[in-house]
């Protein structure tokens, strides 16, 4: 049993959700509306430590590769501090190490300072994914963010190539990380650097980590180029193949122990290869967003219809046990060959099926 439900009560909602066609899934549906049903917790024993907050979706970035749809950029959505503080006491009370802030990019929330405060003040690790925003560094520099407070930020820097970096993610996009990784390292805050890789960052991917074991960066994290979100429509001559990105994991496997450590997702499974997690299954995720909508997927955030559950005050509720992730969880088997988010072509995307150079000896 993954999660514990209390109450069966439920509202039935007239959403198609899951059309099948050989295992893979259509679930361009919408939300129609939700009901509170019971009360989830994750099952003792559970692997779940961190819990991922999308606290606003402004953003001063269009990645081309960017996880996220159109339409939640452009939705003005943005969390209440009334309801981040009801997240906090969510992860006190189940014994959550870190959260992480999420966007758009989060520091442009404009209670982000008190957002931070809040969870460490609550006894939470707190992280940070930002692309590096001017907002940031001044939030930083004007002292409205303490470091302290912060346990690590993950800063988005694909390349050493300040062209190829803005051709993908924006004017300006390479100046921000550099200026932001300085301060970071000026003020002595712990920081990862966040890499999508796409084709033309491969055969330079070395020299980026070069410089971040130069300007000592604990971990370099390379993603697969989504497939959902924005992500959908970057050029087919950017997704790398199977072979060059099978070299590329192998390389990171031969590492070792070397600093900085470096995690890179598999993309894709051999023969007889197993997958090493999924989250919907072992409920390791959870991802919030602005509206309260939560996913145990980070790979299904891009379909609004997939949320099965919502983050009401410090209660996280079962409001559509009938579908959405909770209906793929209960009547498929475990695998990427049901995984929704997985292509007809074979292309994994997981997010969470990776190999890392600590770990190989």
């Amino acid at each position: 049993m993954l999660i514990t439900v209390r109450s069966s009560r439920f509202r039935n909602d007239p959403t198609n959700l899951l059309a099948g066609k050989q295992g893979r899934y259509n679930v361009a549906q919408r939300l129609l509306g939700t009901a509170f049903h019971g009360l989830v917790e994750p099952s003792p024993g559970r692997s779940l430590t961190s819990v991922d907050v999308y606290v606003t979706s402004q953003c001063n970035r269009r990645c081309t590769y960017c996880f996220l749809p159109s339409d939640f950029f452009a939705s003005g959505l943005r969390m209440s501090v009334e309801t981040f503080s009801g997240i906090v006491a969510w992860c006190q009370r189940q014994g959550v190490r870190e959260l992480t802030f999420l966007g758009g990019e989060p520091t442009l929330h404009p209670s982000f300072p008190d957002m931070v405060t809040l969870a460490r003040e609550g006894g939470l690790d707190v992280r940070l994914v930002t692309n590096g925003a001017r907002r940031f560094r001044h939030l930083l520099e004007s002292g409205r963010i303490k470091p302290g407070n912060l346990s690590r930020v993950a800063v988005s820097l694909d390349t050493m190539d300040e062209t190829v970096q803005d051709s993908f993610r924006g004017r300006g996009a390479w100046r921000d990380a550099m200026d932001t990784i300085s301060l970071l390292r000026e003020r002595d805050i712990v920081f990862d650097i966040n890499v999508t890789g796409v084709r033309s960052v491969l055969s330079a991917i070395e020299k980026l980590i070069c410089f971040a074991d130069e300007v000592g960066c604990r971990r370099v994290n390379v993603h697969w180029p989504s497939s959902i979100g924005l992500g959908a429509n970057l050029a087919a001559n950017q997704i790398p193949g199977r072979e060059e990105w099978a070299d590329l994991v192998r390389s990171v496997a031969e590492r070792a122990q070397q600093q900085p450590f470096v995690e890179i997702e598999r993309g894709f499974l051999g023969d007889g290869d197993q997958l090493t997690g999924c989250a919907l299954d072992d409920f390791s995720n959870l991802q919030i967003l602005p509206d309260g909508r939560a996913y145990r997927c980070g790979l299904l955030v891009d379909q609004e219809g997939m949320a099965s559950l919502t983050m009401a005050g410090d209660q996280l509720q079962m409001t559509r046990p009938s579908l959405g992730e909770e209906l793929l969880r209960s009547t498929t088997p475990p695998g990427c060959d049901t995984c929704p988010a997985m292509q007809a072509d074979g292309r994994r995307a997981c997010i969470y099926d990776k190999v890392s150079s600590v770990h190989s000896a």
